[in-house]
């Protein structure tokens, strides 16, 4: 029993969003979480953004005022016990949407993650959140962050100090996929803690992003990568203190 209580396995959820079609969208997040289960992961987190896709001038439309829109996530969670961390643009009062994370567990209220730190222009569309986010799977915290949160080093350095010992970074790379990769496997370096991030292989905001959402070990170590232009399960497997990776790339 311990060692089961050791054990856990996170994917990143890669796929090409349509865009502003939570319809569309919900469905490939239900692929990628049936095939996550199939593989028996515990947690799964998908790109930023990912139920609209990434279209900041249609944020305030397509904002989530409750928990409503969730309900096909929320039945998937607890069919197969997992925690899904999918992302929309979030309603907030008497402000511009934030760029949210949700957080659905089996058996446990929903949690909202709001994106602390904008890129530039972002701010035009949104607001931005206040806390840092720690959540708890299979006795792991873990530490998320949404795309440009960890371009900012003490977002990471104040998520360790809440006591995460793995960082998930929801995101849209394109054209700046190395830098981001790179401050991921910096922080797993630096404060030996596996990462991962789930990013987007299709077209979304005008943007193109480049796919190959990856994870690093707590060496820094690039343990599994997805390709760039196919839907895929990027896999991170932590067991008694060892960490492995694979990929799983879904059909066309």
């Amino acid at each position: 029993m311990a060692s089961i209580q050791k054990r856990l396995r996170i994917a990143a959820g890669q796929f090409a969003p349509v865009r502003g079609c939570i319809e569309e969208n919900m469905h490939y997040h239900e692929l990628l979480i049936t095939s996550a289960a199939s593989a028996g992961v515990n947690l799964i987190i998908f790109p930023e953004l990912s139920l609209t896709g990434y279209e900041p001038e249609m944020a305030d439309r397509l904002a989530l005022a409750d928990e409503t829109r969730l309900l096909p996530l929320q039945t998937l969670a607890e069919r197969y016990d997992m925690t899904i961390v999918a992302g929309a643009p979030l309603h907030v009062k008497d402000s511009k949407p934030a760029i949210g994370a949700c957080v659905i567990s089996s058996k446990q209220p929903v949690f909202f993650y709001r994106k602390m730190y904008l890129h530039p222009g972002e701010s035009d569309y949104f607001s931005s959140g206040e806390a840092e986010c720690v959540i708890t799977a299979r006795t792991f915290n873990i530490g998320v962050a949404i795309c440009a949160d960890a371009g900012h080093p003490m977002h990471a350095e104040r998520t360790v100090q809440r006591g995460a010992k793995i960082y998930i970074n929801s995101v849209l790379s394109a054209g700046g996929y190395d830098k981001d990769a790179g401050l991921l496997q910096s922080y797993a370096k630096r404060y030996a803690m596996p990462t991962l991030m789930a990013n987007y292989c299709g077209p979304s905001g005008g943007w193109k992003p480049v796919g190959k959402s990856a994870a690093w070990n707590e060496k820094g170590e690039l343990i599994a990568q997805a390709p760039e232009d196919r839907a895929a399960l990027v896999i991170m497997d932590l067991q008694d203190g060892e960490c492995s990776g694979q990929v799983i790339c879904l059909s066309k």
